[in-house]
């Protein structure tokens, strides 16, 4: 299995091509898909490798702190687009989520994942990638 920095990369690729896909189609069904990856992955996160990088990183509680604001916007949004029945509105809900998801992805991948590779063995972080996929499984089932 790959390490959780690899895992939540992949993650964002996975989003960022659902957003793609969403942008030609404006099809509901895609952006109810993004809504529901991204429910698992803030779970996984949050669950599974927040708490680590609080407790690890120089800066990790600040950091931690800041994605789960940044996670507690994109439920909010989240949950807009999951209320909304108007495409135009549905639209425009989802080129702001799609906005948020990138600079929460980019302060990720620029800032907090690095600063986890170099502080927490590569034997936590496959651990960490464990956890996080078995907490996306869990939120998966409580959303189904």
């Amino acid at each position: 299995m790959a390490d959780v920095v690899e895992l939540i990369e992949r993650d964002h690729r996975e989003v960022e091509q659902l957003f793609s896909d969403f942008k030609t189609s404006r099809d509901t069904s895609v952006a109810t898909k993004i809504c529901d990856e991204l429910t698992k992955h803030t779970y996984g996160e949050e669950e599974a490798v927040y708490p680590v990088v609080a407790e690890r990183l120089d800066d990790g509680a600040k950091l931690a702190r800041e994605a789960e604001n940044e996670h507690k916007e994109a439920r909010q949004l989240i949950g807009r687009v999951r209320n909304t029945t108007d495409k135009e509105h549905l639209s425009q809900l989802m080129d702001e989520l799609e906005q948020a998801i990138q600079h929460h992805v980019s302060e990720e991948e620029n800032d907090m994942l690095p600063k986890a590779r170099q502080a927490i063995s590569s034997d936590e972080l496959d651990e960490m990638g464990r956890s996080f996929e078995a907490a996306k499984d869990a939120a998966g089932r409580q959303a189904s």
